[in-house]
């Protein structure tokens, strides 16, 4: 019974299959086809001929008896060209004189009709293993090769008899040394070597050969020239088939340059070396006393951690060995792949989490994450080097809602006062928030939009009742009054030094001001204008020609869309007028929510 597992291994085979007669064809077609890489299917020599130049598949199965071209004379053109190509011949003919002929041809691999499926596969198994045996033997073969080439040009080498004589020397050897070929072919393998001051390493050299078979050191030899060179020297024994040994090789390292320049730095070295680790473990205790530290291996699991660390998840330490970190971490759920991510290409990733071990204790973190890699480059593990905020994070977010609480409460204020609904305000905090985030800002940033925009109008608490007020349409000087407004809510606000109340300050500012820059109150143009005010400003054009006022009706949905496209790179920002239309279905509903229940007091 064939082995499933054992026939995948022809899944990177390329087959051609040469056969004229169509229920055999057919037949094995239906077996064969799914088990290679590439299947190509012949009706005769010539065809399988042709098939063969194009796609140079690794075996060539082939019946004798075909029209055009027998399954003999295309092998024979195909070993004409490939000597190597494997072939399997299938006949209904056990005949000696077809046999003769294919073995005359290099064919090996012979099999009679009816043809097993079972004994086919065995067969192609086989020449897949002999393939590749064939291929590493090759591979071997050149590698060793090219090592040799690699060696000879750059190492020194030797060979030493059983008598521990010179049997042969590269020419790198002869250069370092100043000694020729023949001068060297036939001393004791001490010849270079003083014994002087290494006495003791020569005895090492020759006891590790006896018992290990193998040495590895550092020598001192003397040229010709009475010179000193340094080698790092690896010797080895070599033995032959029957375990015997035959020679050894040392192989040899030029280190003379790097041994003078060890000897000339050695003493400061030891100097700088002492006081670098009394400073080590001065910094090491500093990061154990104020540093919440932990490492993970390259899949982010904890592999240790401090009491520090342990400590602010108020856990013990044993606990946390073995779990995952992002499952401690409570905001991020590609936790794993962002930090991994940003580390293999930066070398770190710097922000602030929120974490937990336990339910219930949550705490927020800012933490560095640092990759520690080996000498050649390749990330072996991550460093978690955390401060514990969570105190300053609440008083923060404390303030923040306070900020939140004030700007709602002013700007429902404002409204009231210019007999608009406080929804008019929601509805713009909902779809600008909304809209920042598909223009592409960060979700915070989007945030801080939805919460800052109701102060856009502040500034209408210092415009006169009469002008605010008026049912009709304004003066020339009375609407340079209504203008000024921006100005006003700018000076309220900017003398705040809070973030937020910094965002509302330039968003009253400018949410007047025209993408083509005739706007008011700076004529401020494209990019010049805050992208915050650009947001609020159509938001608020969009939610003020939807709502009834006492100086006038409602505009249908269509009549404001086709105000806001004609408007668009003139008053508004092309770009932001497109996502808004992209995204009306998600507008609408918000606005839907917040609907205005106020009664129309038009006649």
């Amino acid at each position: 019974m064939l082995n499933i597992e054992k026939i995948k291994e022809l899944s990177d085979l390329t087959v051609l299959y040469v056969e004229d007669d169509s229920e055999t064809r057919e037949e094995l077609i239906l077996v064969l086809q799914n088990w290679f890489k590439h299947f190509y299917v012949a009706q005769d020599g010539q065809e399988g001929l042709a098939l063969y130049h194009e796609h140079h598949p690794d075996i060539v199965i082939s019946d004798i008896q075909m029209p055009k071209m027998n399954g003999l004379s295309m092998s024979a053109d195909i070993k004409h060209s490939n000597p190597n190509q494997e072939i399997v011949i299938l006949s209904a003919y056990n005949d000696v004189e077809y046999l003769f002929r294919a073995l005359e041809l290099g064919i090996k691999h012979y099999i009679t009709k009816p043809i097993s499926i079972e004994r086919l596969l065995e067969k192609l198994l086989e020449i897949k293993q002999q393939m590749s045996l064939q291929a590493a033997v090759k591979y071997k073969s050149k590698l060793l090769e090219q090592y040799k080439l690699l060696v000879d040009e750059k190492a020194i080498v030797a060979k030493i008899d059983l008598d521990g004589k010179i049997s042969y020397v590269n020419s790198q050897f002869s250069l370092i040394s100043g000694y020729s070929e023949e001068e060297l072919i036939g001393q004791h393998y001490t010849f270079t070597c003083p014994t002087d001051g290494q006495g003791t390493t020569l005895q090492e050299l020759k006891n590790g050969l006896l018992t290990n078979k193998k040495w590895q050191g550092v020598l001192k030899k003397t040229s010709k020239f009475g010179t000193q060179f340094i080698v790092d020297t690896t010797v080895v024994a070599i033995i032959d088939s029957n375990n015997q040994l035959e020679e050894y090789v040392a192989l040899m390292v030029d280190m003379t340059e790097v041994y003078e320049k060890f000897q000339r730095l050695s003493l400061n070295l030891k100097q700088d070396l002492k006081s670098q680790q009394h400073y080590l473990k001065q910094y090491e205790h500093a990061i154990e006393l104020g540093t919440s530290l932990c490492v993970l291996d390259t899949n982010g699991k904890i592999v240790s951690a401090n009491q520090n660390f342990s400590s602010t998840l108020n856990c013990k330490t044993e606990d946390l060995i073995g779990l995952p970190f992002s499952s401690l971490v409570q905001d991020c759920k590609d936790f794993k792949d962002r930090i991994l991510g940003t580390v293999q290409k930066q070398g770190f990733s710097s922000r602030v989490i929120r974490i937990a071990a336990k339910p219930g204790y949550e705490r927020t973190l800012s933490t560095v994450i640092v990759g520690i890699h080996d000498e050649a480059g390749g990330l072996r593990s991550l460093m978690s080097l955390s401060q514990d905020i969570s105190d300053s994070v609440k008083l923060n977010n404390d303030i923040i809602e306070t900020q939140k609480e004030l700007i709602y409460v002013m700007g429902e204020v404002v409204e009231n006062r210019s007999e608009e609904t406080g929804l008019h305000i929601k509805r713009v905090a909902q779809i600008s928030g909304l809209l920042a985030e598909k223009y592409g800002l960060s979700y915070d940033h989007a945030q801080m939009i939805k919460v800052a925009s109701p102060m856009h109008d502040i500034g209408k608490i210092g415009i006169p009742d009469g002008i605010l007020h008026k049912p009709g349409k304004l003066s020339k000087e009375e609407f340079r009054t209504m203008q000024s407004h921006t100005d006003l809510g700018y000076s309220m606000l900017n003398k705040m030094d809070r973030p937020l109340i910094k965002m509302a300050a330039t968003i009253a500012h400018e949410h007047h001001e025209y993408y083509n820059g005739e706007g008011y109150p700076l004529g401020l143009k494209g990019s010049q204008i805050a992208i915050e005010a650009r947001i609020v400003g159509l938001v608020d054009v969009f939610d003020a020609l939807g709502s009834e006022r006492c100086y006038k009706h409602a505009w249908t949905d269509e009549q404001i869309i086709e105000y806001l496209i004609s408007r668009k790179g003139t008053q508004f920002d092309p770009e932001l007028v497109d996502l808004f239309l992209e995204n009306l279905e998600q507008i609408f509903a918000v606005r839907n929510q917040l609907l205005d229940n106020t009664p129309s007091c038009l006649n």
